[in-house]
């Protein structure tokens, strides 16, 4: 598994002179369905790299980055979970616990925004009541291929207390700035439990080297 802190990169930031205040560690969790991006916002915010044709998820992958906030680090470990229909019943394993979660769709695809409010849904009635969420309309370098409205999406953020940002992965758009309006938004007070899931979970997860099923280009 990817387990990778990147630093000085946008707001993603080691703290000057070696100093080091209170560390929190939260997870977060991504939902969407296939091919919106997932992976590429994760891979841009930890690595800072797009690629073209990213694979599909296959179960989930794992990954971790640290984000600094004035005396505070915020460390999260991050689940990017599987879009396709038949990975979908695992969702709850990985979104359990979950402090904060980011759900993706495509600004080109109608379906996928619609898709994206199911999952909103279903985050507030099963998952923790105190989770944040962020809504990402990923690809936003294709505006011209726009089918999701923005001023909808703003709005129906705003009617679900949520956070919304479009984002991409491809230009690097809004992808640092939305993981840091969540780590903003968590509470600082106390220390996090542990942000894993069970075993069987951990058995699911990819490696970078493990992903076999190609996808559409997801930017």
């Amino acid at each position: 598994m990817l387990n990778i802190v990147m630093a000085n990169r946008g707001t993603v930031a080691q703290r000057p002179n070696g100093t080091q205040g209170k560390i929190c560690q939260f997870k977060l969790v991504l939902l969407g369905e296939s091919a919106v991006g997932k992976s590429s916002l994760v891979l841009r915010f930890v690595k800072g790299q797009f690629h073209e044709y990213q694979e599909s998820t296959i179960g989930a992958a794992f990954l971790t980055q640290t984000v600094c906030l004035d005396d505070t680090t915020v460390k999260f470990e991050i689940w990017d979970t599987a879009g396709q229909e038949r990975y979908h019943s695992l969702a709850p394993m990985y979104y359990r616990g979950a402090q904060a979660a980011i759900v993706v769709y495509d600004i080109q695809n109608q379906d996928t925004f619609v898709r994206a409010t199911t999952w909103v849904k279903e985050l507030q009635r099963q998952a923790s009541p105190s989770i944040v969420i962020a809504l990402a309309g990923n690809k936003a370098d294709l505006a011209n291929k726009r089918m999701v409205d923005y001023d909808e999406a703003q709005a129906y953020a705003d009617e679900n207390g949520l956070l919304f940002m479009e984002t991409s992965a491809k230009t690097a758009m809004n992808v640092n700035d939305i993981f840091l309006a969540i780590a903003k938004k968590l509470p600082k007070n106390e220390q996090t439990g542990n942000a894993s899931t069970s075993g069987q979970g951990r058995r699911l997860v990819e490696s970078e080297g493990q992903k076999t099923a190609a996808s559409n280009c997801c930017k």
